[in-house]
């Protein structure tokens, strides 16, 4: 009888050899040379692998430890979630910007290895298979034509830019652009392949053109109008996302309470940093000041790095014992074309690749560095990259090292930000306003993604927190309030605040999972405090976080019992 140990190893490689670019993601090793098959027979195929898996889990043999009963409860919830959104036709409507095949497509090529010649033959290879991926995507989402499950127009126009972005003006795209960086520093060794890698990036630079152009020719006049997922969707993106049924009624209303709440701090802190002005005019000083702003790209990356670094050498050995194989975290600035949100990849599976933070810069050579402090902090240490290499490196069953849910890790990270609040890190007002401005903007997320998807009207309390917003209480939001919503909520850029709408309506509830999941982490720790005084004994933070880490990643209904015993 196998174990669950067997079924997760397993999983993780029969899962990186159908969806190369996910086995890329994780750092394992998968055939280089590969891309992910969008098709809708690749679909079935993968159905078929997560089916299989649920069923493998049910006849495994019983839990030997801890890791394999926590694995096990992880992938029972993941791999079914998965299930469920290809079950409901989500991947024949999967238009977005950020998540989509597009984009998953490029941004693996940033991935790859690419130190050694030898290193550019499998890249040449792989950037011959762009057209056959865009092509099955393609027949994917004909089939949701077909079936009565379009994507969103709004959707269909912002990919079409982005393909359109990366496939260039005819002077050579995004690929043209990369593998140019061979002839730079192995041109002389070998013509023949630097050669075949200008014809194979030429060759996914007329991919993405021509997807592109299919788009707006022949998807945009069958998308529809309609932005919103509507209830039931939105809970099957929820299951899969946030690992449970959301009370959205209960959610929304504790959405806007804490808006309140960080409103009220946040009108505090402009008062110290210009007194009598409101937060319009502060951030208005505050992304203006050249004294208050990184001026060049580079210089940009350079002081990313700088507190990413300070953060690891500061918080180790004092909040958290980093062990010495994750204490590198490295700075990267994405193309242009990439969503306007931060993100982070994390390291292989054997360290050997770094973890990693990008920052997009939407076009921008100037920069304000009142409001990135508190992102520092969230993508590297101690958010993302101390949570996604720790877990490389405790005792779980492979998948569950390797797995995400975004309640949980995008939890932590919101949590990490406010543990560094109270800690003292952010240690000028502009800083600490940059916190409660992200703080106040994912409370912002968790109030529009569910008005948006799910029609619940804009409450009377909007018109009081935000006199100057152009959503009418008790009327339905709409895309363009949403987008002046996160201004005045986040204190964001139109541009990024367009990017963030965007995206809320092509990935349902995510944006809820940040929010909602640092809530279950300090209901956890609340709890574990409980526990202690029960117990007659000090609360060990340090020790909690260790120990709440090694629990791997875990949908909300698991979450907050975990978290209580650890």
């Amino acid at each position: 009888m196998p174990t669950i140990s067997d079924v997760s190893s397993r999983y993780v490689d029969e899962v990186s050899a159908l969806d190369p670019v996910r086995g890329e993601r994780w750092g394992v090793t998968s055939d280089p040379t590969r891309l992910t098959d969008y098709s809708p027979a690749g679909f079935a195929a993968l159905h078929d692998l997560l089916q299989r898996t649920l069923e493998d889990l049910a006849a495994a043999a019983p839990a030997s430890d801890d890791a394999e009963r926590l694995g096990g409860s992880w992938m029972h919830d993941f791999v079914g979630g998965e299930v469920g959104l290809i079950d409901a036709g989500e991947r024949e409507r999967w238009l977005s910007i950020i998540t989509g095949p597009p984009s998953s497509t490029r941004s693996v090529f940033d991935l790859m290895d690419r130190s050694t010649a030898e290193a550019w033959q499998p890249i040449a290879k792989r950037l011959r298979a762009v057209d056959g991926a865009l092509g099955g995507y393609r027949q994917t989402l004909e089939d949701g034509l077909r079936d009565g499950r379009p994507a969103a127009r709004r959707q269909a126009v912002a990919v079409a830019e982005q393909c359109e972005t990366w496939a260039g003006k005819g002077d050579g795209g995004w690929f043209a652009g990369y593998v140019a960086q061979y002839d730079e520093q192995f041109g002389a060794q070998d013509g023949s392949l630097g050669r075949e890698l200008k014809d194979a990036a030429k060759a996914a630079d007329n991919a993405y053109g021509t997807f592109a152009a299919w788009l707006r020719s022949d998807y945009l006049p069958k998308a529809t109008e309609v932005d919103a997922s509507g209830e039931e969707r939105y809970q099957t993106w929820a299951k899969f996302l946030l690992g449970t049924t959301l009370d959205l009624d209960e959610a929304y209303g504790w959405g806007w309470e804490e808006l309140a709440r960080l409103e009220a701090e946040k009108a505090r802190e402009c008062e110290r940093i210009l007194p009598g002005a409101s937060f319009l005019e502060v951030r208005e000083v505050l992304t203006t000041d050249p004294a208050r702003m990184i001026e060049g790209v580079e210089p940009y990356r350079a002081w990313l790095q700088y507190l990413t670094d300070e953060a690891i050498s500061g918080l180790s050995g004092q909040q958290f014992d980093i062990d010495p194989k994750i204490r590198t975290c490295n700075v990267r600035i994405p193309p242009e074309g990439s969503a306007a949100a931060a993100y982070y990849t994390p390291p292989s599976e054997d360290l050997s690749r770094p973890g990693q933070t990008w920052f997009p810069t939407v076009g921008r050579t100037r920069f304000a560095t009142w409001d990135e402090v508190s992102t520092v902090y969230h993508e590297a240490v101690p958010g993302h990259h101390l949570q996604g290499a720790t877990i490389r490196l405790v005792h779980l069953i492979r998948a569950h090292k390797l797995g995400f849910v975004s309640a949980h890790g995008e939890g932590w990270a919101l949590y990490a930000e406010r543990l560094m609040d109270e800690l003292g890190w952010f240690r000028t007002p502009e800083t600490r306003l940059g916190f409660l401005c992200a703080h106040a903007f994912r409370a912002a997320r968790v109030v529009a993604d569910i008005g948006l998807h799910t029609g619940r009207p804009i409450p009377q309390a909007a018109a009081t927190l935000y006199p100057g917003w152009s959503g009418v209480p008790g009327q339905p939001w709409g895309y363009h309030g949403a987008i002046d919503f996160m201004i005045l909520a986040g204190g964001m850029e139109r541009a990024s605040a367009e990017s963030e709408v965007l995206r809320y309506l092509s990935w349902p509830s995510q944006a809820t999972a940040y929010k909602l999941g640092e809530r279950a982490w300090l209901a956890g720790r609340d709890g574990a405090k409980a526990a202690a005084r029960a117990a007659g004994r000090d609360f060990d933070l340090k020790g909690w976080h260790a120990r709440s880490l090694a629990l791997g990643p875990l949908g909300l209904t698991r979450l907050v019992e975990e978290l209580t015993k650890a």
